[in-house]
């Protein structure tokens, strides 16, 4: 009987962290889809726009520094022609600027295509992860409470335990005569026929959203001023 009980409590665990996954699931994609829409849009609107502006003012930089550096070659020193060490130095670090700001543009718009090419990849796995939670969540829950009262109702000696079927879902509502270990075995076939299978849904869903988040704080650290 211990035995028996253990496996009855393993299913019980399993349904009750179904409902919760099934909750946190939907919470935690609504919640990445409001980051995702809101650094999409940062990248797409406002970056573009605030990396044109300092371009213009670097671009404002590079004509101002020139014309200091030209200033200082009109004027000779002792009929010596001035070396004008620091405008140079500053039109030099005016080029490096505008540079810069240049290639901070190119990577807005790199930016904008990969997000849009990932944000293709990570609905993609987020449909499957959320049709497993909406559509196969529910039913696996109807299933195991069907096996937890079958399991209720073996332990309480009300009637004899089911063997198992090519089917959980069907060895959990038969009952044919007891066998010592059944529950254990309706058990397995129900984490083997019903929960493998959405472990590889969970994992891929996981990698996108860890990859996702990944980059989208690579391009805020990389977009930033």
């Amino acid at each position: 009987m211990p035995a028996q009980v253990r496996s009855f409590d393993a299913i019980q665990l399993v349904r009750d962290e179904l409902l919760k996954f099934g909750q946190r699931s939907n919470d935690g994609i609504d919640e990445l889809a409001g980051e995702i829409r809101r650094v999409v849009d940062w990248v797409e609107h406002d970056r573009p726009a605030y990396w044109k502006m300092r371009v213009s003012k670097a671009y404002d930089g590079v004509t101002e520094a020139k014309s200091d550096l030209h200033r200082c070659l009109m004027y000779p020193i002792n009929d010596e022609q001035p070396s004008c060490a620091e405008e140079r130095a500053a039109l030099k670090k005016a080029e490096a600027h505008l540079a810069y700001c240049r290639e901070k543009q190119e990577r807005v718009r790199k930016w904008a295509f990969t997000l849009r090419h990932e944000l293709h990849e990570y609905e993609g796995r987020m449909a499957k992860l959320r049709s497993m939670v909406e559509l196969d969540t529910p039913r696996v829950v109807a299933m195991l409470d069907r096996t937890i009262m079958s399991l209720e109702k073996y332990i309480s000696g009300s009637v004899g335990g089911p063997a198992v079927r090519e089917s959980s879902s069907e060895a959990a509502e038969e009952t044919p005569p007891a066998s010592e270990d059944w529950n254990d075995e309706v058990s397995a076939a129900v984490f083997k026929e019903h929960i493998e299978p959405m472990a590889p849904i969970v994992k891929s869903a996981l990698d996108a959203i860890g990859r996702m988040r990944n980059l989208l704080q690579e391009a805020q650290r990389d977009l930033e001023g």
